[in-house]
C-alpha cells in the first residue's frame, strides 16, 4: 500500500495545515513545490503591511519508519536589492527545517504517536540564523486508521504550540478525518481543522512517483501542490 501523508506545503507528512502521527510505508525521499494563499501564511509576512500569496519549495528524507527529516522555505516579496525604487519581486526566502520522530507504531489495537518540529534551526539566506520563527512551532500527534467495508478511515488529532503570539490561532487541540475510497486507494479525501478553520482538500499519488495536492482554506482559499515521490527501496507491485 502506498504511504499517502503528505502535508505538503512544506513536505512532511500530515494532513493539509495539521500533522499527523502517520509516516510513510518504506523509507522515501519528497521533492515539491506548493502554492499558499495569504490565509495559509504566517501573520509576519507581510510586504508593505500586506500578506500576500507566495510559494513554498522542498526536501524531505524518511530514511528509516520512524523519522523523517526536511529543509524547505517560502519565498518572500521584497524590492530587488532592497531598493525601494526596484521592481518587487521573490527576492528573498524565510528557510526552515523541521524534523519527526515516531516512538509508537499503529497496530491493530494501539494507535500511532508523533513528536515533531517545524523552522527548529531557523537560518537566513547566507545560513546565518534569522530568528524569525515565522514557521516555528512544535506537537505531539496520535492517529488510528478504521477499515470500514474496505473504505479506510483515518482519525488524526494533534497539539501544537507555535513560538509567535501572531501565530497563536493555530495553537492548541487541531485535527481531521481522511478517506481513502476503495475504488481508489492513492486517493485521499481530507477534511481538517486547523485551530483557525475548516479546510478540506484532496491528494492522490499518479504512476507511484508524482503526488498532487489540492485544498481549500476556510472551504473557499485554494492552495495546491506538486512533489515527486523517490522510494529508497523497490516499491512491491
Amino acid at each position: 500500500m502506498l504511504g499517502l501523508s503528505a502535508q505538503q506545503y512544506y513536505g512532511m507528512a500530515g494532513l493539509i495545515n495539521v500533522p499527523s502521527a502517520d509516516m510513510d510505508t518504506v523509507p522515501v525521499a519528497h521533492l515539491g513545490a506548493h502554492y499558499l494563499d495569504k490565509d495559509m501564511m504566517p501573520d509576519k509576512i507581510r510586504f508593505e503591511g500586506k500578506k500576500y500569496n507566495s510559494f513554498t519549495n522542498y526536501l524531505t528524507v524518511q530514511p528509516f519508519r520512524w523519522i523523517e527529516l526536511g529543509y524547505g522555505y517560502t519565498l518572500e516579496k521584497f524590492h530587488k536589492n532592497l531598493n525601494p525604487e526596484a521592481e518587487v519581486g521573490f527576492f528573498s526566502k524565510d528557510r526552515y527545517f523541521s524534523v519527526r520522530v515516531q516512538p509508537v507504531r499503529e497496530t491493530k489495537w494501539w494507535p500511532s504517536f508523533v513528536l515533531g518540529g517545524q523552522d527548529v534551526i531557523g537560518s537566513g539566506d547566507k545560513g546565518k540564523s534569522s530568528g524569525s520563527d515565522f514557521y516555528k512551532n512544535y506537537y505531539v500527534a496520535v492517529g488510528k486508521h478504521v477499515n470500514m467495508l474496505g473504505q479506510i478511515v483515518g482519525l488524526h488529532m494533534a497539539y501544537r504550540k507555535w513560538s509567535l503570539e501572531s501565530n497563536k490561532k493555530w495553537n492548541g487541540v487541531v485535527g481531521g478525518l481522511t478517506l481513502q475510497p476503495s475504488f481508489y486507494k492513492c486517493l485521499r479525501v481530507i477534511g481538517e481543522y486547523d485551530g483557525d478553520g475548516v479546510n478540506v482538500g484532496a491528494d492522490c499519488t499518479l504512476f507511484r512517483y508524482v503526488m498532487l495536492q489540492a485544498s481549500l482554506q476556510k472551504c473557499k482559499y485554494f492552495s495546491g501542490g506538486v512533489c515527486l515521490r523517490v522510494p529508497f527501496v523497490r516499491m512491491n507491485k
